[in-house]
């Protein structure tokens, strides 16, 4: 596949011209060099899960207004890579499907001939943020969220554009148009106020037979058939079971599949926002014996000091790993095993070396679910 137009300046991805199977194994031996430097040894490796598409995998992306150099036309596209303020046209991205591209284009091409002002980040000024296009692979539905200041004085474009992406031909089907105003100095998607356009304000997906409502700012795996082959890799180690509980719920995609196994599951997750969703979804789904709580991981393991030890617990944590809290808690309770999903080595293999001292790493996986991306997935089965 050719490369796309911008490729080595935008920061969308930076391993586009590498075979995907070089890709797999820089990532594999980025981990295994960090699993050394722990002196950490998988009894049973697994090797890479390769993502099942590798083009036009992503169900999400998240564009910027701006241009790609001073006083230079508005582009509507993906920051620069390590650059603050430059932004790329991406209307050639081989990480979407066309009908990503095909908005970016016409969105981009409409407010050019329109003189509409993009915000400018030093002197906060400016009109348009951002445009969040997410689209779900099953269902072909499309959201889409505009984010801009609070001035009316656009209401006219705006409207303008909405009748006109509308009318864009599609394989997917826009089902909703979101305006997001905010006066944020920071350059991020976000919404003070919020007006639905057209449509609803979510669009529906499935992930292994389960429905999910997805509104503009819910959490939801980037890579729907990547995150199949992620959440299929760790069920293969739940068993039928009395009790369960996930650490990290989240929006509750993992707890939900769990029911299917438990008769009980307790999905604990901070961010309030992220429990109504669970809620939402397991009450979309019909699923009764799941029961989120919305509370820090932390307090929730240091308030029950009666703690009904489960059969076996599921962490999905951020970015930064397990809380310490969580890791004394986990080596205190000596579970039956742990099933572990990361989305960062540097984090999980630190917490691999301290688990590893009360448990046994019997089955390790990574799981790609970024072509071209340095980024890699991983799963780790503890008992």
């Amino acid at each position: 596949m050719t490369l796309c137009s911008v490729y080595g300046k935008c920061g969308g991805c930076n391993k586009l011209n590498i075979d995907y199977e070089e890709q797999l194994k820089i990532k594999e031996q980025y981990v295994f060099k960090l699993l050394e430097e722990y002196q950490i040894n998988p009894h049973n490796y697994h090797g890479v899960i390769p993502s099942p598409d590798i083009y036009g995998y992503r169900n999400k992306m998240e564009y910027s207004f701006g241009n790609e150099y001073k006083d230079g036309p508005l582009v509507l596209g993906l920051r620069a890579r390590k650059k603050k303020y430059d932004v790329f046209y991406t209307n050639d991205c081989k990480l979407v499907g066309e009908d990503f591209n095909k908005i970016v284009s016409e969105t981009c091409e409409y407010f050019r001939r329109k003189n509409t002002p993009f915000r400018n980040y030093k002197n906060h000024t400016g009109f348009l943020r951002n445009l969040s296009v997410r689209k779900g692979l099953y269902t072909n539905e499309i959201l889409l969220n505009l984010v801009t200041s609070f001035e009316e004085s656009y209401d006219e474009e705006v409207e303008g554009w909405v009748e006109l992406i509308l009318e864009v031909p599609l394989e997917g089907k826009i089902v909703s148009i979101i305006q997001s105003k905010t006066e944020s100095k920071a350059n991020v998607v976000k919404a003070d106020e919020m007006e639905v356009l057209y449509g609803r304000t979510y669009f529906f997906e499935k992930i292994l037979g389960l429905i999910f409502k997805v509104g503009p700012f819910s959490f939801f795996q980037t890579n729907t058939k990547g995150a199949e082959v992620l959440y299929q890799t760790a069920l293969s180690y739940a068993d039928n079971s009395d009790l369960v509980y996930d650490f990290y719920s989240g929006t509750g995609t993992i707890s939900l599949l769990l029911s299917k196994k438990a008769k009980l599951v307790y999905g604990i997750e901070i961010l309030e926002e992220a429990v109504k969703a669970a809620r939402a979804n397991a009450e979309l789904n019909g699923i009764k014996n799941v029961q989120f709580i919305n509370e820090d991981v932390k307090d929730f393991i240091r308030k029950r000091e009666s703690f009904e030890k489960p059969d076996y617990i599921v962490v999905d944590p951020p970015r930064s790993g397990l809380h310490p809290n969580l890791i004394r808690f986990i080596k205190e309770k000596k579970f039956e095993k742990i099933i572990y999903i990361s989305c960062n080595p540097n984090t999980l293999i630190p917490n691999m070396k301290e688990l590893t001292e009360i448990y046994t790493l019997s089955d390790f996986h990574l799981v790609d679910m970024f072509p071209h991306t340095d980024h890699i997935e991983a799963v780790a089965f503890l008992n």
